[in-house]
């Protein structure tokens, strides 16, 4: 399929609504299989209760700031270690899936809007 140029210039205010969309949608493909690697990544070799590698610590004394020892923040659940964790990972996997479903389908039509400006 070739590329539909869509103006964005003056008041084409649907062709910028167009454009935008596009950008999010192959923004966030991006952003989910980045997650999904780095859920990869912090769960390789990781020897503690599973789960705990997406959770912050417990919050400091004095109701102080978490320290920062994972880039995930997962909030945990005090009486079960892991749990908020396993949910989040479980989670993000899930909607990559279901994505990778959606992106499969829609990806000529994308590319077909994209202005022919990015790179898929």
């Amino acid at each position: 399929m070739t590329a539909t140029i869509i103006s964005t210039a003056g008041s084409f205010t649907f062709g910028q609504m167009t454009t935008q969309t596009v950008s999010r949608l192959i923004a966030t493909h991006t952003q989910i299989g980045r997650l999904r690697d780095a859920i990869a990544t912090a769960s390789s070799g990781y020897a503690g209760t599973p789960g705990t590698q997406f959770e912050a610590p417990q919050q400091g004394g004095m109701g102080g700031p978490f320290p920062a020892t994972n880039l995930f923040g997962v909030m945990p659940d005090v009486a079960e270690p892991g749990k908020n964790g396993t949910d989040y990972a479980f989670a993000v996997n899930s909607l990559e899936a279901a994505w990778q479903t959606f992106w499969t389908a829609a990806e000529p039509f994308i590319e077909q809007l994209d202005n022919g400006g990015t790179s898929m």
